[in-house]
């Protein structure tokens, strides 16, 4: 099954998603960028197409851990304050990282891609 670079983006952030509630997310943003480089149409499969899709999942899932709070005593949360400098080198480090895994995951799907179907990408 072969889809457009939206589509398999989409469909792998679905599936992030759900793996969430049963791996760490390490792994998760790791296999999103393999099933998001993996699905997409040979012409426009590259190791891109799975770092956009592992920044993405990061992304959510930074904004989505600012909304839900943590499970701290409240004596230790009533002495912690928002520090803007921390806010932005944690968001990039998790940029960094998403984008280093959705690499990791998207360069291992091309090569899976070509050693699987060595007649099909000898031209790729």
């Amino acid at each position: 099954m072969e889809f457009g670079e939206i589509s398999s983006i989409i469909i792998s952030l679905i599936l992030g998603g759900l793996l969430t509630l049963l791996f760490d997310n390490v792994f998760v943003i790791a296999f999103i960028g393999f099933i998001s480089t993996y699905m997409v149409r040979k012409e426009s499969k590259s190791f891109i197409i799975g770092v956009i899709a592992a920044l993405i999942f990061a992304i959510l899932n930074f904004f989505g851990g600012l909304i839900m709070p943590p499970n701290i005593p409240p004596y230790i949360a009533e002495n912690i304050g928002f520090d803007f400098a921390n806010f932005i080198i944690g968001f990039l480090v998790t940029c960094i990282l998403a984008g280093i895994l959705g690499f990791i995951g998207g360069f291992i799907a091309e090569k899976a891609y070509k050693r699987i179907n060595p007649e099909t990408s000898a031209d790729y």
